[in-house]
Order: structure tokens, then C-alpha cells, then sequence
């Protein structure tokens, strides 16, 4: 069963940008939950942690129905404690905040991005497909 929603991961995160699967009747989009794997020997590699601690601008806010703007809101201005995904984030279901396309500064191509809800402050950035590609993200 794990194999079968590991591959259905793949496709639903292939078409991520459309927040559309293969499979008509399902589909991804912000609000919706998606798992972290346990953590990997080696550790996260396409999963990193931000947590915003200082807030120049408090009243800022973003569409929290639709994702808009979150990475405005979030990565703008302000200061960040960021790493890779500490391992006792593994094992559990987050919420998707944002699901965004953006240009990669080393390949100059396109990479879709998640952003899933870590608690207060505190969000996880997703690299897409790697991290399905890696076994890091699935669905159930």
C-alpha cells in the first residue's frame, strides 16, 4: 500500500503547479495535509526549516485560503534561523500553507516549492519533485 501512495505521490507532486493529479478526482492544494517521512539516514536534503524571528513589518498578512502572497509575507524582510529539517519534524502530517513556482538561481530553471505549516513562526520549504523523488514527502 505505502508503494502505491508513494507513486501516486510522485504524480501528484509532478503536476503540483496545476495543484492537479493525474487522477482527476483528487488534488493537491494549499490547506490540504501532506506527510514527512521518517527521517533519512543521511538526513533531509530537499526539506528545509525557516523560522522567521524577527518581524519589521507585524501587520503584513497574506491570503490564507489560497496561498498568495505567503512568500512575500514570510521571506520579504525580517530575520530567519534556517537548516535542514531536524529530524523530529520526521514521521508527522503538516498542512500546506503555499504551493509556488520559482526560478532557481543555479540551474536558471523552474522549481515548484511547498510550504507546509511547522507551528508558530516556523514553515518548512519543500523542494519539488526532489523530495518525492527522495522518499522525504508523500501523500496517504
Amino acid at each position: 500500500m505505502r508503494i502505491v501512495c508513494l507513486i501516486f505521490s510522485f504524480f501528484a507532486f509532478t503536476f503540483i503547479a496545476q495543484a492537479q493529479t493525474q487522477d482527476s478526482s483528487r488534488s493537491v492544494n494549499v490547506g490540504d495535509s501532506v506527510n514527512i517521512s521518517v527521517c533519512p539516514t543521511k538526513g533531509f536534503q530537499y526539506i528545509q526549516y525557516y523560522k522567521k524571528t524577527r518581524f519589521p513589518n507585524p501587520s503584513a498578512t497574506y491570503n490564507k485560503t489560497t496561498g498568495e502572497d505567503f512568500y512575500e509575507y514570510f521571506f520579504s524582510d525580517g530575520d530567519f534561523d534556517a537548516k535542514y529539517l531536524p529530524c523530529e519534524f520526521g514521521g508527522k502530517k503538516y498542512r500546506i500553507i503555499s504551493i509556488r513556482t520559482l526560478l532557481d538561481k543555479n540551474t536558471g530553471k523552474d522549481i515548484t516549492v511547498m510550504f507546509l505549516d511547522l507551528g508558530l513562526n516556523t514553515v518548512a520549504w519543500v523542494a519539488l519533485p526532489m523530495a518525492v523523488d527522495a522518499l522525504e514527502i508523500y501523500l496517504e
